[in-house]
C-alpha cells in the first residue's frame, strides 16, 4: 500500500474514533427541561445543584453576586417605600423625603410584564434578521438578548433611608396589608442590610439562593454526576413563546415543572383577575399535553410549602380552588394542589411529585439526591426502548 493510502486509512480510523467518542458522550448525557412561571424556584433549584454537585459558589464567584444582592435591597427599600405611602409615613427630613423620590426614580420595581413584552420585541426582531432552525441556535441568541440593565444603588443612600424612623415604622406595619406584601426574600434582605452593606462583604449561601432576578430567554447548566453530563435547561419567558421553543426540546430525558404553593393567594402582574397558581396549574396541563413531550416523564416541584404553610393558616385554599372544601390543615391541602395537577394529565404521563423547599440546603441536599435517583431510572429505561 502507497504512503497516500496509509494516510487515509489513518484519517478514516481517527474519524472513526472521534464518531465513538462523540457517540460515547451523547449516550452519557441527560438533558433535565426546566419549565414554571416567575418566582416558582426554578433559579434556586439550578444553585441548589451548583451547591451539592458543582463548585460550590467559591469566593471569587461569590463577589459577582455583589450587584445582584444591592439591587434586590435597593427593590426592597423601594417595595416598602410603597408601603409607607399607604400607611401615611413620611420621612422626617426634607433632604430624606427627596433622597426618598430620587432613589425610586432610578430603582423601580421590577415589571416582569414589560421586561418579557421587551424580551419578545428584542426577539422577534432578531427571529426576521435570523430564524433559528436548532436549539444550539436558540440558546445563544436567547440568552445574548440583554434586556434588563438596572443601575447599581449607591450604599450610602440606602443606609441614611433604611436609618429613617419612618422606615423603620413602616417595616414594623409591614405586614399590614392583604395584598403586594414584602416577599420573603425581600424581608431578609432588609433584615440583613447592614451586613450586606459593609465594605468587606462577602455574599453568603443563603443569601445567593434568595436573590430573585428576572431570567428570560434559554439558560443551560453543565453538572458532572455519576459520570453522567447533566445539562440543566432553563426556558423561561411567556407561555406564547415556549409554544415556539418547545419542539427543540423533543428529546429532553425528563422535564421539571415547578409551581409556587404559596401563590394560592396571589394574582398575576399581567392580569390581576387571574389566580398565579391557578395560571401554573394551566401552564403545566399545556405542556405536559404537548404533542413534542408524549414520551417524555415529567417531575413536578411544589415548592415553597414553608411560606404555604404559614399562608394556610389565614387564607383559604379555596381562593384559587373552588372545589376545596377543607379541612385547612397542611397535609389536606397540598394533597389537593397535588391531586389538581395530576388530573389534568394524560393518562398515561408518568409524572413524579415532590413537596419542598428550595432554599433549605439540608432538605434540598437529600430530596436532589432522590431526584438524581429517579432521572437516572428514566434514562436507564428509555436507553433500553431505543
Amino acid at each position: 500500500m502507497n504512503k497516500s493510502g496509509r494516510s487515509a486509512i489513518a484519517r478514516s480510523k481517527s474519524i472513526d474514533q472521534l464518531l465513538d467518542e462523540d457517540r460515547e458522550k451523547r449516550e452519557r448525557e441527560i438533558q433535565v427541561l426546566i419549565l414554571g412561571a416567575p418566582a416558582t424556584g426554578k433559579s434556586t433549584f439550578i444553585k441548589q445543584f451548583r451547591l451539592h454537585y458543582g463548585d460550590r459558589f467559591p469566593q471569587s464567584e461569590r463577589r459577582t453576586f455583589h450587584d445582584q444582592i444591592l439591587q434586590n435591597v435597593a427593590f426592597s427599600l423601594v417595595h416598602l417605600m410603597d408601603h409607607m405611602e399607604r400607611l401615611g409615613l413620611k420621612f422626617h427630613a426634607p433632604s430624606v423625603q427627596k433622597l426618598a423620590e430620587d432613589f425610586r426614580k432610578k430603582h423601580p420595581r421590577i415589571s416582569l410584564t414589560k421586561l418579557t413584552k421587551k424580551f419578545k420585541e428584542e426577539n422577534e426582531k432578531a427571529e426576521v434578521m435570523c430564524p433559528v432552525t436548532t436549539r444550539a441556535e436558540l440558546t445563544k441568541r436567547l440568552s445574548s438578548l440583554d434586556v434588563y440593565q438596572p443601575e447599581v444603588p449607591n450604599i450610602d443612600d440606602m443606609h441614611t433611608l433604611w436609618a429613617d424612623t419612618a422606615m423603620q415604622i413602616g417595616f414594623e406595619k409591614r405586614h399590614a396589608f392583604e395584598t403586594d406584601k414584602l416577599t420573603f426574600s425581600s424581608e431578609y434582605f432588609l433584615n440583613h442590610i447592614g451586613r450586606i452593606c459593609h465594605p468587606n462583604y462577602l455574599a453568603s449561601v443563603q443569601d445567593i439562593l434568595l436573590i430573585r432576578w428576572p431570567s428570560l430567554g434559554v439558560q443551560e447548566h453543565q453538572f458532572i454526576i455519576d459520570n453522567f453530563l447533566y445539562r440543566m435547561i432553563d426556558v423561561a419567558g411567556q407561555r406564547s413563546l415556549r409554544k415556539k421553543w418547545i419542539h427543540f426540546f423533543d428529546e429532553v430525558t425528563v422535564v421539571t415543572f415547578f409551581v409556587n404553593l404559596a401563590a394560592f393567594d396571589e394574582y398575576s402582574e399581567e392580569d390581576p383577575t387571574v389566580n398565579s397558581l391557578y395560571d401554573s396549574l394551566q401552564a403545566f396541563i399545556e405542556i405536559v399535553h404537548s404533542h413534542f413531550l408524549d414520551k417524555t416523564d415529567f417531575i413536578l416541584f411544589f415548592n415553597k410549602k414553608d411560606l404555604f404553610a404559614i399562608k394556610i393558616k389565614t387564607s383559604s385554599l379555596s381562593q384559587c380552588f373552588s372545589n376545596f372544601k377543607g379541612p385547612q390543615t397542611l397535609e389536606t391541602c397540598i394533597q389537593h394542589v397535588r391531586e389538581q395537577f395530576l388530573q389534568s394529565k394524560p393518562q398515561q404521563k408518568q409524572v413524579y411529585t415532590h413537596v419542598c423547599c428550595a432554599i433549605d440546603v439540608t432538605f434540598m441536599k437529600d430530596l436532589l439526591s432522590c431526584v438524581i435517583e429517579c432521572i437516572n431510572d428514566v434514562y436507564i429505561r428509555k436507553s433500553k426502548t431505543y
